[in-house]
């Protein structure tokens, strides 16, 4: 049972570096003239994983971590709901997005790398620890937006950024999966 689980986060994980990693490949290729249908996408896909997890606490026990992601799904529904509705600013609207998503991602990837690589019993624990900080600065670059006027320029670095953070997802997959005991 608990090998199951187990193999099933790490796929998931896999999973989860491959989507980031084309997705961030998309956003380096993307011409600006499609900026509107790439929000109104990312909004669609903010619902549709917001109803997922309130479909999920409602089949679940309802324990603390349930709770939780129901709030996450609520803020996730609320962002969908902006990103198609408001067709105010479209720098204003990646920015947030993506640069949130990086926070997350980072501060993740801080607490996954202290808790499990440090335990794990791998020389070198720290590099993640390094790396999951650097996601965190470029959220905050990402998020303030300071240098990009174009949505061009803006999408590009968003699309470098989230290759980045596929490869920090793998990497910490590796450092952390116990593979010398398989």
């Amino acid at each position: 049972m608990l090998f199951q689980g187990l193999n099933k986060l790490r796929s998931r994980s896999i999973m989860n570096s491959i989507i980031l990693m084309a997705f961030g490949i998309i956003l380096i290729i993307f011409p600006d003239e499609y900026a509107k249908i790439l929000i109104d996408v990312l909004g669609s896909v903010l619902l549709i994983i917001s109803i997922v997890l309130i479909f999920n606490f409602l089949s679940s026990q309802r324990s603390l971590m349930d709770f939780v992601f129901l709030t996450v799904a609520l803020v996730l529904a609320i962002a969908g709901i902006y990103a198609i509705l408001y067709d105010l600013n479209t720098l204003h609207i990646l920015s947030l997005l993506f640069g949130g998503f990086l926070l997350i991602d980072g501060i993740h990837g801080v607490i996954h790398s202290l808790v499990f690589a440090r335990r794990s019993g791998r020389k070198g624990w720290w590099i993640m620890v390094l790396l999951s900080i650097s996601l965190i600065v470029l959220g905050l670059i990402i998020f303030n937006n300071p240098w990009w006027d174009t949505l061009n320029a803006l999408l590009n670095s968003i699309g470098w950024v989230l290759l980045f953070s596929s490869l920090v997802s793998a990497l910490r997959l590796i450092w952390v999966w116990p593979i010398k005991s398989e």
